[in-house]
């Protein structure tokens, strides 16, 4: 009897250990596409989708995501994602933004960007990444270069 316990416990504690496998920071892949819902002079609503890769061999949910949005270090956009993702083990997902443009400051940094004619595209923050209902914090951190061809 005391062996079978020992060798239950045993076996427990090690698939217990091996499904605690480490999680993997997932990988800002590209800006998927960009939609205007609402364009104005003060403040414009837009949405992204942003392609991640999860390289964990396992899939995870993303929840609770709340960034800023930066035009070549300029403060532009704040966005609140409440909605549960799923994201499936070694695979792309799409992670749909909705964010608030504030177009003061996109105007201000208008014209730098027209004579640079590229513009840096930034998004810091946090949101929450996990799996069997254990969420814990992720940073965002996505930075791309955008050409601008307007001519």
């Amino acid at each position: 009897m005391k062996k079978g316990f020992w060798i239950g416990l045993v076996a427990l504690c090690w698939i217990g250990s091996s499904a605690c496998e480490k999680v993997k920071d997932l990988q800002f892949v590209r800006v998927a596409g960009v939609t205007f819902e609402s364009l104005g002079f003060t403040q414009s609503k837009v949405r992204i989708e942003l392609a991640y890769y999860n390289p964990n061999g396992f899939n995870l949910r993303l929840k609770d995501a709340s960034f800023d949005l930066f035009f070549d270090d300029v403060p532009v956009g704040h966005s609140v994602q409440d909605t549960m993702i799923d994201i499936p083990s070694r695979d792309t997902f799409y992670f749909p933004v909705k964010l608030d443009i504030n177009m003061k400051n996109v105007f201000s940094n208008a014209l730098s960007a027209l004579s640079n004619r590229e513009v840096t595209i930034r998004a810091t923050g946090n949101c929450k990444v996990g799996k069997g209902g254990v969420y814990l914090p992720f940073p965002i951190k996505c930075e791309t270069k955008q050409q601008l061809n307007f001519f």
